[in-house]
């Protein structure tokens, strides 16, 4: 008998099958049972490894063993049987077929359910592009965790010079950063952000030194794309930072202007880049720390005048300081226009620049300005998801809502866990007068960020459209505590909504000039719509224009639905004429 019949004859070839067929069918269970019960990136590799190297010896075992009906026997003690080696191979047919058939429902399974589960709102399912990428927040190796914001500034940086690039997808700051401390493994990071690479990294300082050590990780396989460490100087930080950007972009194979580098390479005092950072990291926390964050831009720029990027920082948190009543619009927009002409006048391609531009333009009303500003930042830097954000807020103020919804689809893609950004979805859909649409994506959006003050706001109209009283009386007193409002008074003015018979008290609340209510314009505007005073409203919305008190909420205002009743109205008709709209986008 020759070799390869015996082999047949003691099942040696069918146990060879059943053996790859188990192995694949572990690995897939492995593979995606592993992220989400924390097991590390490396575990399937070292499984798949183990299994080849157990191979020889299972196909040593087959030889040597044969399963019988008195059980697992040495083929020496069973005397030579067709019938014995037939119903053996009958049973690992049997068994062959069962493990083959799990590992076909596992392949279907992560191809058609658990990919679909972690596509992000928006997207369609659609596959990841290769092209992709998150820059997760460095560790800070310093020792002290108050130097936080310097590893988190130079992936910001290195984030930035990434989304100049325009055929790569970059995640933004806000999703990428709500990784930060989680120590989550880049599949889930990979699948959770819709992107194909993962980005990780430390930084650690000692006097005028750097060391800063990176990893590109493919987010699909855990496999290291590759690594570098760099020892410089605090000097030549902007180097590292171009270099590290470079080498990710010819990993990814990626073609951009080379000849114009994607970190700009200029001297700067390494205290002013300090504090250039610090003042990053408060920007980016928003609420009361923009103070602290101009603070900080300021003295970078008094020890380095010419820094275009503390310039264009300036602008932008000057031009936020009116939303969060951190200062008079007209005094802190023309700051930011100062700054931001500034940054322009030392470098012209400066993204963020334009975007601040946008932003005082838009608070201006003067649309065509502000359209052409938000145009050349996204031109500059077609993957930065924040340009995308303020673009489709300009659109929505201007009368444009339907394209609003499209860019701020386009932002969420590249930024799908930010809680403004899917607040803000909320309303462009209301706006649309897709209300059960609006209602799912506020749900989602409060159950996601449950102390995120501006959709509960969002969730009010919204609520009353959709019928939802109870939960409009909870999100109600829920953005009251806040934002530090008298939650007495809205209460009251929850009963007038839900209540006819309470209408009247309500409305005489609402009219009391005392300011007691501690309720801003807009607020005013919403509480007035939903008691049937229209007319309140439009008096309200009226003195908040002509005062300047917040041009772009006045201009936001016009579109809601709310005001449909009033569209005909000579006075809403003048208020429109006033803020120059509605306003076409150039093409």
């Amino acid at each position: 008998m020759s070799f390869f019949a015996e082999l047949q004859r003691r099942n040696v070839l069918r146990a060879a099958v059943l053996y790859i067929g188990a192995v694949w069918a572990l690995a897939q269970g492995i593979a995606q049972l592993g992220p989400p019960l924390g097991a590390p990136d490396w575990i399937v590799r070292w499984f798949v490894i183990a299994a080849c190297i157990g191979f020889p010896f299972w196909l040593a075992f087959a030889w040597f063993y044969e399963w019988t009906p008195q059980g697992l026997r040495r083929e020496s003690e069973i005397v030579a049987d067709d019938s014995i080696a037939r119903s053996a191979g009958r049973k690992l047919d049997r068994a062959i077929i069962a493990v083959l058939a799990i590992a076909v429902v596992l392949l279907l399974t992560n191809t058609f359910v658990w990919r679909k589960a972690v596509a992000p709102e928006g997207s369609g399912g659609s596959a990841i592009p290769d092209k992709s990428i998150a820059v997760l927040p460095f560790v800070n190796l310093s020792g002290d965790p108050r130097n936080a914001y310097f590893s988190d500034g130079i992936a910001v940086e290195i984030l930035n010079a990434l989304a100049q690039i325009p055929a790569l997808k970059v995640a933004g700051r806000t999703s990428a950063f709500a990784f930060k401390g989680k120590n989550e493994n880049p599949h889930t990071i990979g699948g959770v952000l819709g992107v194909a690479n993962v980005l990780e990294g430390s930084v650690q300082t000692a006097g005028d030194a750097v060391r800063i050590t990176v990893q590109l990780v493919d987010a699909r396989s855990g496999y290291q794309l590759w690594s570098e460490n760099y020892d410089r100087k605090l000097t030549n930080v902007f180097a590292i930072e171009d270099e590290i950007s470079n080498a990710v972009a010819d990993k990814l194979r990626l073609r951009w202007n080379e000849a114009q580098p994607l970190v700009a390479q200029q001297a700067v005092d390494p205290r002013a880049h300090d504090l250039y950072l610090r003042g990053l990291a408060e920007y980016a926390a928003r609420g009361p720390s923009l103070r602290d964050a101009v603070t900080h831009f300021q003295q970078a720029l008094e020890i380095a005048p010419h820094y275009a990027d503390a310039w264009a920082a300036l602008a932008e948190a000057n031009a936020q300081l009116p939303n969060y009543a951190l200062g008079d619009v007209r005094t802190s927009m023309s700051s930011a226009e100062t700054a931001a002409q500034r940054a322009l006048s030392i470098d012209p391609s400066n993204a963020a620049a334009h975007v601040a531009l946008g932003v005082v333009y838009l608070n201006r009303w003067q649309w065509a300005q502000a359209d052409a500003a938000y145009r050349r930042a996204m031109q500059l830097a077609p993957g930065d998801a924040e340009a995308m954000h303020q673009y489709a807020y300009f659109l929505l103020a201007s009368g444009n809502v339907e394209a609003s919804l499209k860019e701020i689809d386009r932002a969420l893609e590249r930024d799908p866990l930010s809680p403004v950004m899917n607040a803000g979805r909320s309303e462009i859909l209301y706006f649309l007068h897709r209300n059960d649409d609006a209602w799912t994506q506020v749900r989602r959006t409060i159950a996601a960020y449950p102390d995120f003050s501006v959709t509960y706001f969002f969730s009010i109209p919204i609520a009353s459209a959709t019928g939802h009283m109870n939960e409009l009386r909870a999100y109600a007193l829920r953005e009251a505590q806040l934002r530090n409002e008298n939650t007495q008074v809205v209460e009251i003015l929850v009963r007038g909504v839900v209540d006819p018979a309470q209408r009247s008290a309500a409305l005489r609340v609402l009219a009391d000039r005392t300011g007691h209510s501690g309720l801003i314009a807009y607020a005013q505007v919403l509480w007035y719509c939903l008691l049937g005073d229209r007319a309140g409203a439009i008096q309200v919305l009226d003195a908040a224009m002509r005062s300047g008190t917040n041009p772009a909420f006045s201009a936001e205002a016009m579109w809601s639905p709310l005001l449909d009743p009033v569209r005909s109205d000579p006075r809403f008709v003048a208020m429109l004429k006033t803020m120059n709209l509605p306003y076409s986008p150039g093409k």
